[in-house]
């Protein structure tokens, strides 16, 4: 059965509450509230937090929930701090859900080990569907592997390494990916290949 709990922080501190399979982090409560009814509506159990100082004093007391679901902005502070901190402790599963579209910012997030961002605003809303996409032929199997580690911040020589390939190698790969995607910037690159489904 679906429930949503929302708890003031000082009665969250009192009490130890029991693991749930989906914490939505949201300052905005009219944001949030569709993400929740999403979440809720596949049957997991959800619980709500409103700040990144929430998310730390419940990560204190609980195991990694099956996934977390963070709005940005928090208003209290930059998220890629709270992703690293939450990623130490090992929660896996941590999704960003962002209104804007900016390269750097959705390259710092995968660095930092969000497994997938979401970018939706007015009029759009672009979710990353690997699965979709990748039956297409538009990016080789061998391409995608790279991209996916270029994605994860590695650098030529260690993407070359678990590839079992040259730096100089990887570095084609990535120029005709760059030719495929209409970007030979980096971090753009990234961007474009979440915004199309190519990655997560």
């Amino acid at each position: 059965m679906s429930s949503v709990v929302v708890l003031p922080t000082a009665v969250r501190r009192q009490t130890r509450q029991p693991r749930v399979a989906t914490l939505v982090v949201c300052g905005q409560p009219d944001r949030c509230q569709p993400v929740v009814h999403t979440a809720s509506g596949l049957g997991t159990d959800t619980e709500v937090l409103a700040s990144g100082a929430d998310v730390r004093d419940y990560a204190d007391r609980h195991a990694p929930p099956d996934a977390c679901l963070i709005l940005t902005p928090l208003p209290d502070g930059p998220v890629l701090p709270l992703i690293r901190m939450l990623r130490a402790r090992g929660w896996e599963h941590v999704v960003v859900l962002s209104g804007r579209a900016d390269a750097r910012a959705v390259h710092a997030a995968l660095i930092a080990g969000v497994r997938s961002v979401v970018v939706h605003g007015p009029g759009q809303e672009v979710h990353a569907t690997p699965r979709q996409v990748r039956g297409s032929g538009k990016l080789s199997q061998r391409e995608l592997q790279v991209l996916e580690m270029v994605a994860g911040g590695q650098s030529n020589r260690a993407v070359g390494a678990a590839l079992g390939l040259s730096a100089l190698t990887v570095k084609s790969h990535l120029a005709r990916i760059a030719r495929k995607l209409g970007s030979g910037d980096r971090a753009q690159m990234v961007a474009t290949a979440i915004r199309s489904g190519y990655i997560a």
